[in-house]
């Protein structure tokens, strides 16, 4: 064999093993919004299908903290355990939603600050208020954030060494999944995984096709979809018993002259499926909940 026959067989195999290695841990997550023009009556919408493997349930709970602002959240469990806020509203009206970069490697994604929702919701009243401490970000692991109140929405891709990205609307659409997709961060992706391509795909096709206003109901209709599969669909089922399946869907309508509307969907594992449709009134946050339980 000579040199030149060495050089592509070993690049060959250079691509055989690169396609076989598995994936990172494929966290999964879809999260969407839309804000003005683009939403029936000017109302914010703001969504996330949380998805996770079967040894995690999910709990919807309201939360008044020693100090800041009442919230009511997305609560995973693992073990007994709570695991953070995966998306929440609070009483002033501002929701937040977030996905893992599921395109860093574990240990990676495990560096800077965690907890930054619960902060976020206890902390700011507007869209803009946050916005104006962006710093808080740049000592976030490799997240995605996307948060919204009465009249914008916005996205904040974290990537290591507090590099970021902040896309700001108050007309029109926003979308992710667990890849960078804002170009001056692609470099962060070390690996992409097929369900957030896909998934990503999807919720921008069902998102840039539908052209009448959106609604809650819309958003829950595409938070169903299972267009790609057992595991690359946004409502994901899991293609066997340990594949991470959905696990929860959390949407949020914001009306400028009304008070929010909160749909949940859980889904855990060997329960029996449950489903809230809350009117986050004044009198809900008086009377709603005590301690960190729903009435």
């Amino acid at each position: 064999m000579n040199k030149c026959s060495y050089k592509i067989f070993f690049i060959a195999v250079f691509w055989l093993i690169f396609l076989i290695v598995p994936d990172f841990p494929a966290q999964a997550c879809t999260l969407w919004a839309a804000a003005g023009e683009r939403s029936r009556d000017g109302a914010t919408l703001i969504a996330k299908n949380r998805d996770w493997q079967p040894n995690q349930r999910v709990e919807l709970r309201g939360i008044t903290p020693e100090q800041g602002l009442r919230f009511l959240g997305l609560l995973p469990f693992q073990a007994g355990k709570r695991r953070g806020v995966a998306a929440g509203i609070n009483e002033k009206g501002l929701a937040i939603v977030s996905a893992s970069a599921g395109s860093v490697p574990h240990k990676k994604r495990n560096v800077g600050t965690k907890g930054l929702n619960k902060l976020i919701l206890t902390s700011f009243d507007t869209v803009d208020a946050v916005l104006r401490k962006r710093e808080l970000f740049s000592r976030s692991r490799p997240v995605f954030y996307v948060i919204a109140d009465k009249s914008k929405i916005a996205l904040i891709e974290v990537a290591l060494r507090g590099e970021m990205s902040v896309r700001v609307k108050e007309h029109g659409i926003l979308f992710h999944t667990n890849h960078y997709i804002d170009q001056k961060l692609l470099w962060a992706n070390e690996k992409i995984g097929k369900s957030s391509q896909m998934r990503l795909h999807r919720i921008r096709h069902l998102l840039t096709t539908h052209s009448s206003p959106f609604t809650i109901e819309d958003f829950m209709a595409f938070s169903e979809d299972r267009n790609d599969g057992p595991d690359n669909s946004i409502w994901r089922t899991g293609s066997s018993p340990k594949e991470r399946r959905t696990l929860a869907t959390w949407i949020v309508s914001i009306s400028k002259g009304d008070h929010p509307v909160l749909y949940v969907r859980l889904a855990n594992p060997d329960e029996p499926e449950r489903t809230y449709n809350v009117n986050l009134d004044s009198s809900f946050w008086t009377k709603g909940f005590s301690g960190d339980m729903l009435q």
